[in-house]
């Protein structure tokens, strides 16, 4: 069945979600802010993206957020976590009952974020909203060649509604988009294996000098995640599994994760995972210590894993840690500025008291 999708983040992911669901027959609208400073002005005038090399005819291009929204059964977000709250804003006034809205990236309990706009602005339109633990993708988009590149899908990706006793009722819609979404109990366990707050802030901050000065030269799956380096993301992976395991949640270790995504191959060590994997190893970046492998991955989710490590009685030095030393080096407070359960609203008393606020939206 062809379902009618708006798509707001025009970026890598968004602009290579519109070729590829326009290829599975899908009605796609890609929207574009105004004040978005990415190049799409060859998709603008032709209305195509070239996807792997061959040319695609989108549906629309717009700049325009009510034609992007209305009429559209799924509204897709592929835009960064600190993003949801002002995308939200923008695009509620014109959400119609029935719709379906998907957070398609890096999980950080945006849906419940989305919801919590929807409730300030009093606006009280009937649909459902869900996460991906990552986004489906990995992909890069070329301006000057107008060219989207899938390198490959997301094989493993779990997947959660807010509340999540709708989130059989939105896979059964979203599978029509993508079949390798998986099921997670709630938003919770989508966030806790987001793979990024393991595998970029850590790293990244101990090549704080090589990062000074390379520049754009410098690759962190490839260069910076060495023998030594590697070991904060054992530690920051141990301490995330043991808060899986204390919320009930299948703990999986990051290189057996990644493989079943498709992002790793087997019977390498972690360092070795990283530094070969033909999907991560030559993206460059990050480029300066202010990016967001730092900055998001560090308020929007090693914060947020440590205050939901908090809520399950589980300790997270190694998190603290990083979160402390990447405030000092960019001069920023992250327990302070980041994404944590109270600011959301949400004060459980145990990790059964968080899941079952997952289940049935008590939050306030």
């Amino acid at each position: 069945m062809t379902l009618k999708i708006g798509i707001f983040g025009a970026g890598n992911g968004g602009v290579t979600a519109a070729a590829d669901l326009t290829e599975k027959g899908h009605e796609v609208t890609l929207y574009q802010s105004p004040t978005s400073k990415n190049d799409l002005s060859r998709i603008e005038s032709s209305g195509a993206v070239s996807l792997n090399g061959k040319p695609v005819k989108i549906h629309r291009f717009t700049k325009d957020v009510k034609s992007a929204v209305q009429g559209n059964d799924v509204i897709m977000l592929t835009v960064p976590a600190p993003a949801i709250e002002p995308v939200a804003e923008e695009l509620s006034p014109y959400l119609e009952d029935g719709q379906y809205i998907m957070i398609n990236g890096a999980s950080a309990m945006s849906s419940l974020r989305f919801k919590r706009v929807l409730r300030n602005m009093k606006h009280d339109v009937e649909v459902r909203v869900g996460e991906t633990m990552s986004l489906t993708y990995a992909s890069r988009y070329d301006s000057e060649t107008n060219e989207a590149h899938l390198i490959s899908y997301n094989e493993h990706n779990l997947f959660a509604a807010f509340p999540s006793r709708f989130t059989e009722e939105m896979l059964e819609v979203l599978k029509r988009m993508y079949e390798h979404l998986k099921p997670a109990e709630n938003i919770i366990e989508t966030t806790l294996n987001n793979g990024n707050p393991e595998s970029h802030p850590g790293p990244s901050i101990l090549n704080a000098g090589r990062i000074d000065t390379a520049g754009d030269d410098f690759y962190l799956y490839k260069d910076g995640i060495t023998e030594h380096t590697v070991n904060i993301i054992h530690e920051i992976d141990k301490e995330r599994q043991e808060i899986c395991r204390a919320l009930d949640f299948e703990a999986v270790d990051k290189s057996a994760r990644s493989i079943r995504s498709g992002y790793f191959r087997e019977s390498q060590s972690l360092r070795e995972q990283f530094n070969t994997s033909e999907i991560l190893k030559d993206i460059p970046g990050p480029a300066d210590l202010a990016d967001r492998y730092v900055t998001e991955d560090v308020s929007n989710g090693l914060v947020l894993w440590a205050s939901i490590g908090d809520a399950a009685g589980v300790e997270t030095p190694v998190m603290d840690s990083v979160i402390t030393l990447a405030g000092v080096l960019l001069n920023r407070d992250f327990f302070q500025q980041g994404v944590t359960l109270s600011k959301l609203g949400i004060h459980p008393g145990s990790g059964s008291e968080l899941n079952g606020l997952m289940k049935y939206d008590h939050t306030r």
